[in-house]
C-alpha cells in the first residue's frame, strides 16, 4: 500500500563531462541522406556541437549512455547534457575500450531479452544486376545467361539481385510477363544452378499513364511544396512516389506483394532511399520510414538501405552512392557504413544500382566497385560489361579473385556475427584501441584479420595507416606497423593487408 501511495519518479536531465582523451559515438535517431546514423563528438572541433536525438552512445574509454527512448542530448563541445523522453537513461562503465561498451550495451540492452541478431542469407556474393546495362530490366532469358557468365568466370554462385523495374506498370502491378513469362520455371532452373534471386520493392511509379493517373486522382502520391506530385529522376525515367503512410496504399503493397508470394518471390529488397530527397526532415520522414519498415518486416525483407534502418539494426543493410558516383559519395558512403557498425548495423553492402549507370570515369567506377566487393556483403558485377577491355577489366577480376579468396573467412567471420553482435566492418579506434585511429574513416578492419584501404580519389598514391603488428599486402610485401605507408595504386588495385 505504502509503495502504491508514492508518485512516479520523473527522468531527470543528465550530464557527462568526457573525460581528457575521451571520445564518444552516438547512434543518431532517424538519420537519412544529410545525417549518417553515428559520428564522433569531437570536443576540439565544434562541427559536432549541437542538439541531437539519440537512443544510445558509446566512448573510447568504455562508457555508454543507454535510452529505451531517444533522448535530446545537447552536446556544447565539453559537455552532454541528456534530457530523457520517457525512462531514465543508463550511464554505465561496460569496458576500457570503445569496443568493450560496445558490446556491453549490445548484451546487456540492445537485444531484446533471448534473441540475437539473425545469420542473413547471404554467406555468398551479391551479384547486382543492376551493375550491368544489359541486365538493367533483366528478364528470366537474361538472369539464366548472367548465372551461366558468373560460372564460365570462376566465380561461385551467389544471390541475384534485381533492381527496380520488373513490374508490370499497366496498373496491374505484378511481374512483367515480357519480361518473366514463367517466373517459377526461372527460379527452379536458377536454384539448380546454385542461384537465388532476390527482386527490389520500391515505392515508385513511372511519372506517366494509367496507374499514375488513378493513384493522382486519389491523392495516393507524396507531394511537393505547390501540392502537385514530386517527381524523382531515376536512370530509367521520371517517377513519382508513392505515399506508403496512407492506408489504400499500404492495401496496394499488401496485394502486389501477396501476388509475388504466389510467384513463389520471397527473397525481397525494400528500398525508398531516393523518396527521402522529397521528403521534409522531421515528423512526417519518421511516420513514412515507420510505415516503409511495417511493410518490410510483414513480409520479411531480407536488407534494407542504412537511412531506412531505425528499428531494424540487425537485418543487412545498403548505403547507395547518392545521388550518383562521385569521389565525395564514395567518401561518404564509406564513413556512414564504418560508423553504422557502432550502432549493431553490422551486415553492410554497397548498392551502386541507381548510380552505376550515370558515371562516365572509367577509373571511378572501378574504385567504387572494389569498394563494393570489400564490404561484408560483396556485390559483384554479374558479367563484363563494365569494363570490356584494359586495366580496369584486370584489375576488376583481380579485386574480385581476392574477395573469392576470403569467402571462408568471411562465413566464419558471418557466422560469429550471429552470437557476438560484433559488426564485421569495424572502426579502426574499435579493433586498435588508443592507438589514434579515432577519427579514421578512410579505412576499416574486416574482422580482426584484414585491414581494407579503398581508393578515394585520382592521385594515384594511397595514404594508408597501420596499427602495431606484421602485415602483409597482397602482393606478399610484409610491414611492421605501427607506421604510415604511401601505397603506388596508379595500377588501378585496391590495398589489402593482413595481419600475421
Amino acid at each position: 500500500m505504502l509503495s502504491a501511495a508514492l508518485p512516479a519518479q520523473t527522468p531527470h536531465t543528465i550530464r557527462i563531462e568526457p573525460l581528457r582523451n575521451e571520445k564518444w559515438w552516438g547512434l543518431f535517431a532517424g538519420g537519412g541522406p544529410a545525417q549518417p546514423f553515428a559520428a564522433p563528438f569531437d570536443s576540439s572541433n565544434c562541427d559536432s556541437c549541437g542538439t541531437f536525438t539519440i537512443p544510445f552512445m558509446i566512448s573510447s574509454g568504455g562508457r555508454m549512455m543507454w535510452s529505451s527512448a531517444p533522448a535530446d542530448v545537447v552536446f556544447d563541445g565539453s559537455l552532454f547534457t541528456v534530457t530523457p523522453s520517457g525512462t531514465q537513461p543508463t550511464v554505465a562503465k561496460g569496458g576500457r575500450t570503445l569496443r568493450e561498451a560496445y558490446l556491453y550495451c549490445v548484451h546487456k540492452y540492445a537485444w531484446p531479452k533471448g534473441t540475437a541478431p539473425a545469420r542473413h542469407p547471404f554467406m555468398r556474393p551479391v551479384y547486382d544486376t543492376g551493375l550491368s546495362e544489359a541486365l538493367i530490366a533483366a528478364g528470366g532469358t537474361a538472369l539464366l545467361a548472367a548465372a551461366d557468365s558468373i560460372t564460365a568466370h570462376g566465380y561461385p554462385p551467389g544471390l541475384l539481385l534485381i533492381p527496380d523495374g520488373w513490374q508490370d506498370h499497366s496498373g496491374e502491378g505484378g511481374l512483367d510477363r515480357n519480361l518473366y513469362a514463367s517466373f517459377r520455371d526461372t527460379a527452379d532452373e536458377l536454384t539448380r544452378r546454385g542461384f537465388d534471386v532476390m527482386f527490389t520493392v520500391t515505392p515508385y511509379i513511372p511519372a506517366a499513364g494509367q496507374r499514375y493517373i488513378e493513384a493522382r486522382r486519389k491523392g495516393m502520391l507524396l507531394e511537393d511544396a505547390e501540392g502537385r506530385p514530386a517527381v524523382i529522376r531515376l536512370p530509367s525515367g521520371y517517377y513519382a512516389c508513392l505515399d506508403v503512410t496512407l492506408p489504400e496504399v499500404t492495401a496496394y503493397f499488401g496485394e502486389l506483394l501477396d501476388n509475388l508470394r504466389k510467384e513463389g518471390i520471397t527473397a525481397l529488397r525494400f528500398d525508398c532511399h531516393r523518396a527521402l530527397d522529397i521528403l521534409p526532415p522531421g515528423e512526417r520522414t519518421e511516420r513514412y520510414l515507420t510505415a516503409w519498415a511495417a511493410l518490410g518486416e510483414r513480409y520479411g525483407a531480407a536488407m534494407y538501405p542504412l537511412a531506412e534502418q531505425t528499428q531494424t539494426q540487425w537485418r543487412p543493410y545498403s548505403v547507395a552512392l547518392s545521388p550518383e558516383i562521385s569521389w565525395e559519395s564514395m567518401r561518404r558512403a564509406l564513413t556512414d557504413a564504418i560508423h553504422a557498425g557502432l550502432t549493431g548495423h553490422i551486415y553492410p553492402y554497397l548498392s551502386l544500382t541507381s548510380s552505376a549507370g550515370h558515371c562516365s570515369d572509367e577509373t571511378m567506377l572501378l574504385r567504387a566497385v572494389q569498394l563494393a566487393l570489400f564490404m561484408p556483403i560483396a556485390a559483384v558485377p554479374p558479367d563484363g560489361s563494365l569494363f570490356p577491355t584494359g586495366t580496369c577489366r584486370k584489375e576488376m577480376e583481380k579485386a574480385v579473385g581476392l574477395r573469392m579468396e576470403m569467402n571462408g573467412y568471411m562465413e566464419e567471420l558471418l557466422q560469429e556475427a550471429g552470437t557476438t553482435g560484433e559488426p564485421l566492418m569495424r572502426h579502426m579506434e574499435y579493433q586498435f584501441p588508443g592507438q589514434g585511429f579515432w577519427d579514421c574513416t578512410d579505412q576499416y578492419m574486416l574482422g580482426s584479420r584484414y585491414l581494407v584501404a579503398p581508393v578515394l580519389d585520382d592521385t594515384g598514391r594511397r595514404t594508408v595507416r597501420l596499427p602495431r603488428g606484421t602485415w602483409i599486402s597482397a602482393d606478399g610485401t610484409r610491414y611492421k606497423g605501427p607506421r604510415v605507408i604511401n601505397v603506388d595504386v596508379s595500377d588501378g588495385s585496391i590495398p589489402l593487408f593482413r595481419l600475421r
